[in-house]
C-alpha cells in the first residue's frame, strides 16, 4: 500500500489536497472535505452510505461533505483523491450546503470528458513542471471547480460565506425571508449596503428588519456585512498581490481605515502584519511542494507520469471549456416608477462658446436626439460678453450677447441653468496643469447686486416672470475648489480647515444674490456651491452646518463628481495618478454627501450633481474610447436610488476644449461630440439610456430592466472594466493612443443570461443595439482609418456614418410567460434590448 501526497495549497488559502493511492482500502468514515476520486488503473469498489459503486479506469465519483463512505481496493490499482476544502469552496461558489451529483456512469460523455481533462490538466501542471508555482496549480484547480459547478452542482441556495447561521429552528416564513436577505447581502456586499436599502427590497420597515436580523443571526446588520466582507478580503490578502487599499475597496469597505478597524477587531493585528506572516508560510509550503515533486524515484509518481503521457498522446482534440455564463432570473413583482435624473441637464460650457455657430449646431443636434431639459453654462458676466459699460458717470449694462445665448436656448427647448458666480473657464491637460484659464473681473457686493438686478429685469421683460421662475441659478464658491487649494499649498497648510470664518465671503455673496433674485423671481431655484467631493467628511459637514446657521439657505446643493483622490499615500504603493482606484467612487461619494446633509439639518435639500465625468482633463483619450460608454451606463444605473434630482454630464462638445494643441480629429476632449460633430461612444450611451422606460423592474451589477406602458420592456446590460492598479503608477494622460485598452484589470467577455419571468404570452418584436470597439467607437475607427491629422471634410462625413451602434430586429413567440436573453458582451460594451408585444398569444 502506497500513499503519496502530491500537493497541498498554503495555509489560509488551502483549497485542495491531492493524493495518489495504490492498493488502498479504508473502513467507513466521513469528513468535512468534499472528495473526488479518479481511477488511473485497475478497479475500485466504493460504498457511499448504503450505495455501492464499481469504478474502472478513468471513472470518477464525488463524495459530498460528511457522507459516510469506504472503499475496497484490489492488488494492482492506482487512483487519485482530491479533497476540496468545504469553507473555501463555499466562498468561491458563494453558497452553502454544497451538493454535487457526480458519477461518471450517470453523466453524458461530453461532460465526463471535460471533467477527466480538468483532472488530468491539474495533475500534469504539477508533474510536468516540478518548479511550477502554487499559482499555476491553483489556476488548474479553479478550472476544475468551474467544470464541477457548471455540470454537477445541485444546490443553488445562495447564502453568505464563512458566517454560520442556524436556520433549522426558524419558522418556514422567517427562514425564507432570512435566506432572501442573506442572498441579497451576498450579491451586494461589495456595494455600500444599508439597512434602508435591504428593508426597501423586502418591503419592511427599518426597525423591524434590524430587530428581525439580530434575532435570527445573533449579529447586527453591520456586524454581519463586515464579517462577510472580511472573509473575502482575507482570502485576497494572502492569495493576491493587490494593495490593501484595493482589497478593502473591492470588498465593500468604504475606505482603508474601516477595513483596518474591522480586521484588527477580528485578528488583533494589522492587515499588513497578517499578510507578511502568511506570505512567509506560503513560501515555505511552496518550497516543500517543489522539493517533493523533485523526488523522481517514487514508483507511484513515475507510473502517474506514464499514464498522463499516454493519455496526452491519445488526445487529438482537446475540449473547449466555455466560460461560465452569469445568469439572472427576474420575476415580475412590485415595480416602482423612477425619474430619469441623468438627462435633466447637460453642461454646455462657457457663455461665449454658445455664441459660436458651430457650437449652436451641435447643441441643436444633441437636443433633437437626446432631449435634455436644462442647459447649464457659466461665465455669463465675463468680460468677453461685453456687458458692463463704465464709460459714463454710472455703470450701464448691455445684455445683447447674453440675450443671444438665452434666445438660442429657449428657442430650442432648453431651460437655462445659469452659473452666476465667478467660475472661470479652465482647460486642463491633467489635474493641476492648465492649458488655458479665462476668468471674470472681481466685483464688490454693490456691483453684484446692481448687475444681478438689471440682468433679471431684462430676462423677465424678455421671457416673462413665469418662464424665468422655472430656471436654475447657481452660485459657485472658489473656497471649495481643490485645484485652487493645490495651487496655493502654503496657504492651505497655514489655514485652519475648521475656521468658522473661512467660508464667510461665499455665504455673504450667496445671501446677497439670492435675496435680489427672490425679490424679482420669487420661486426660481437658487443654490450652490459646486462642492468637490474630494473633501474630507468632517470638513463637508462643517461647511454645511455653518451654512445652516445663516439666515439665507440654498434651494439646492450642487456638487461636482470627478473621481479624484488627492491623498497619494492612501495605499502602500505611491500613486502618480490622482484618479480614484474605487470603481464605485460616485456611488460612495453621493452616499457621503447625503449623510452629511442629514447630519447638518439639510436632509430635505434638493441635491444636484452639476458636473460629473471620469476626469477634469480635456486631454484624456479615455473620453473618446468605449470605456466611457460603460462608465456612463454603470454610474447612472448604480445611482438610480432617488438621492439625486439631476446629474449633469460634463460636457456636451469638444468645441469647449478646442485650443491651439487640438490639431487631431480627437484629442481627449470631454465632450459627447468631437469638435467636428462625430458622435462618441459616450453620446451613444446616453442615446441607449434615453430608451429606458419610467418603471423599474429590476437592476443588478451590470444590467437594468425597465418597462413602459403596455407590454414594452427595455434591458440595458454592460461589461464595465476598471483600471488595473499599474495604471495608477503613471501620471494621468501619459498612455499612448494605441494603448488605451491595455490599462484595465482584464479583457474578458461577459457571458450574460437574463430570464424575465411573468411577461405576457404572444409575439414580440425584439430590437437590439450595441456599442463596442467594432460598432460606434470613434477612437477605434480613427485608429483603423490611419489616425491621420490632415483629415478632410468628406472623411469626417464618412466617420460620422461609420461611428454608429450596431442594430438588428428579430421576432420571438413567448408561450410560457418567460423571455430569456443571452449574449456575450465584449469588454467596454453597452447593449440595449427593446421588447414590444405585437399581439397576445
Amino acid at each position: 500500500m502506497i500513499i503519496t501526497q502530491l500537493f497541498q495549497t498554503p495555509i489560509d488559502a488551502k483549497l485542495i489536497d491531492i493524493f495518489t493511492m495504490q492498493e488502498r482500502s479504508t473502513l467507513n468514515h466521513a469528513h468535512k472535505e468534499i472528495e473526488l476520486i479518479y481511477l488511473i488503473k485497475g478497479t475500485l469498489r466504493v460504498k457511499v452510505r448504503d450505495v455501492a459503486y464499481q469504478l474502472n479506469k478513468q471513472d470518477f465519483l464525488i463524495i459530498n461533505s460528511n457522507e459516510p463512505h469506504s472503499f475496497v481496493s484490489n492488488a494492482d490499482n492506482l487512483f487519485i483523491i482530491i479533497h476540496f476544502n468545504y469553507l473555501q469552496l463555499s466562498s468561491l461558489l458563494s453558497q452553502e450546503n454544497i451538493i454535487f451529483a457526480c458519477n461518471s456512469s450517470e453523466v453524458r460523455q461530453a461532460e465526463s470528458e471535460q471533467l477527466r481533462r480538468g483532472i488530468e490538466e491539474l495533475l500534469s501542471v504539477y508533474l510536468k513542471q516540478p518548479h511550477s508555482s502554487v499559482v499555476e496549480v491553483l489556476e488548474k484547480a479553479f478550472k476544475l471547480i468551474s467544470i464541477l459547478q457548471s455540470f454537477y452542482l445541485k444546490s443553488q441556495r445562495n447564502v453568505a460565506v464563512n458566517v454560520a447561521v442556524n436556520v433549522d429552528s426558524l419558522e418556514r416564513g422567517n427562514s425564507q425571508r432570512l435566506n432572501e436577505i442573506l442572498g441579497y447581502i451576498q450579491a451586494n456586499f461589495r456595494e455600500p449596503l444599508s439597512l434602508e436599502e435591504v428593508a426597501s427590497v423586502q418591503y419592511i420597515t427599518v426597525p423591524y428588519l434590524s430587530k428581525f436580523f439580530k434575532k435570527q443571526t445573533g449579529k447586527t446588520f453591520s456586524q454581519y456585512v463586515n464579517k462577510v466582507r472580511l472573509a473575502y478580503a482575507v482570502n485576497e490578502l494572502v492569495t493576491t498581490n493587490k494593495s490593501i487599499t484595493r482589497i478593502a475597496l473591492d470588498n465593500g469597505f468604504p475606505n482603508l481605515a474601516a477595513f483596518n478597524r474591522v480586521f484588527n477587531d477580528h485578528y488583533q493585528e494589522k492587515p499588513v502584519e497578517y499578510r507578511k506572516k502568511k506570505m512567509q508560510v506560503l513560501k515555505r509550503e511552496e518550497n516543500s511542494v517543489i522539493e517533493e515533486a523533485a523526488y523522481e524515484n517514487n514508483e507511484v509518481l513515475q507510473e502517474l507520469r506514464y499514464y498522463l503521457k499516454q493519455t496526452e498522446a491519445q488526445t487529438v482534440v482537446l475540449y473547449n471549456m466555455e466560460p461560465n455564463r452569469e445568469t439572472h432570473i427576474i420575476k415580475m413583482g412590485k415595480m416602482k416608477a423612477f425619474t430619469k435624473y441623468w438627462n435633466k441637464m447637460i453642461n454646455l460650457g462657457y457663455a461665449t462658446d454658445l455664441l459660436s455657430s458651430d457650437m449652436q449646431e451641435q447643441v441643436v443636434l444633441l437636443q433633437n436626439e437626446l432631449g435634455f431639459t436644462y442647459g447649464r453654462f457659466w461665465g455669463v458676466f465675463s468680460d468677453e460678453m461685453h456687458i458692463e459699460d463704465c464709460s459714463g458717470e454710472s455703470i450701464s449694462y448691455n445684455f445683447s450677447n447674453v440675450n443671444k445665448v438665452l434666445d438660442f436656448l429657449v428657442n430650442h427647448r432648453l431651460k437655462p441653468y445659469i452659473e452666476l458666480g465667478p467660475k472661470p473657464k479652465i482647460l486642463s491637460k491633467k489635474f493641476n496643469h492648465s492649458l488655458f484659464l479665462q476668468t471674470s473681473g472681481k466685483k464688490t457686493l454693490a456691483e453684484w447686486r446692481g448687475l444681478i438686478k438689471a440682468f433679471l429685469l431684462n430676462c423677465v421683460e424678455r421671457y416673462s416672470v413665469e418662464e424665468v421662475e422655472t430656471w436654475y441659478f447657481e452660485i459657485w464658491s472658489p473656497e471649495m475648489d481643490p485645484m485652487r487649494e493645490q495651487r496655493d499649498e502654503e496657504q492651505k497648510r497655514s489655514s485652519n480647515r475648521h475656521n468658522p470664518g473661512q467660508f464667510e465671503e461665499y455665504f455673504t455673496l450667496f445671501g446677497c444674490l439670492k435675496t435680489v433674485i427672490s425679490e424679482i423671481v420669487p420661486t426660481a431655484k437658487v443654490g450652490g456651491c459646486g462642492l468637490t467631493m474630494d473633501l474630507e467628511k468632517d470638513r463637508l459637514e462643517f461647511f454645511l452646518k455653518q451654512w445652516k446657521e445663516k439666515d439665507v439657505h440654498p434651494d439646492f446643493l450642487s456638487v461636482y463628481l470627478y473621481p479624484i483622490e488627492l491623498d497619494s499615500n492612501s495605499s502602500n504603493i505611491k500613486k502618480k495618478n490622482v484618479l480614484s482606484v474605487n470603481p464605485d467612487y460616485i456611488q460612495t461619494k453621493l452616499k457621503q454627501v447625503t449623510n452629511a446633509l442629514e447630519h447638518s439639518g439639510f436632509e430635505n435639500l434638493e441635491l444636484n450633481v452639476t458636473e460629473w465625468n471620469i476626469s477634469i482633463s480635456n486631454r484624456e483619450l479615455l473620453n473618446d474610447s468605449c470605456f466611457k460608454a460603460t462608465y456612463i451606463a454603470k454610474n447612472i444605473i448604480d445611482n438610480l436610488n432617488g438621492y439625486v434630482n439631476m446629474m449633469g454630464y460634463w460636457t456636451c462638445s469638444d468645441i469647449f476644449s478646442d485650443f491651439k494643441d487640438a490639431k487631431s480629429l480627437i484629442y481627449g476632449g470631454a465632450g459627447l461630440l468631437t469638435k467636428s460633430g462625430i458622435r462618441k461612444p459616450s453620446y451613444h450611451s446616453f442615446m441607449l439610456l434615453k430608451q429606458l422606460g419610467e418603471i423599474l423592474v429590476a437592476k443588478g451589477k451590470n444590467y437594468i430592466v425597465t418597462k413602459k406602458s403596455g407590454d414594452r420592456y427595455q434591458i440595458i446590460c454592460f461589461n464595465y472594466k476598471h483600471f488595473d492598479y499599474a495604471y495608477y503608477l503613471y501620471p494621468e494622460g501619459t498612455v499612448n493612443v494605441n494603448e488605451q485598452y491595455d490599462i484595465f484589470e482584464d479583457n474578458e467577455e461577459l457571458r450574460l443570461s437574463l430570464e424575465i419571468q411573468g411577461v405576457s404570452n404572444g409575439k414580440y418584436r425584439i430590437k437590439e443595439r450595441k456599442i463596442n470597439r467594432c460598432q460606434g467607437s470613434v477612437l477605434d475607427e480613427w485608429l483603423n482609418f490611419g489616425s491621420v491629422d490632415d483629415i478632410k471634410p468628406d472623411e469626417v462625413n464618412y466617420l460620422k456614418q461609420k461611428c454608429v451602434p450596431y442594430m438588428k430586429v428579430d421576432h420571438a413567440v413567448v408561450d410560457n410567460n418567460s423571455v430569456i436573453l443571452t449574449g456575450e458582451l465584449q469588454p467596454h460594451e453597452v447593449r440595449l434590448y427593446e421588447l414590444t408585444l405585437l399581439f397576445r398569444g
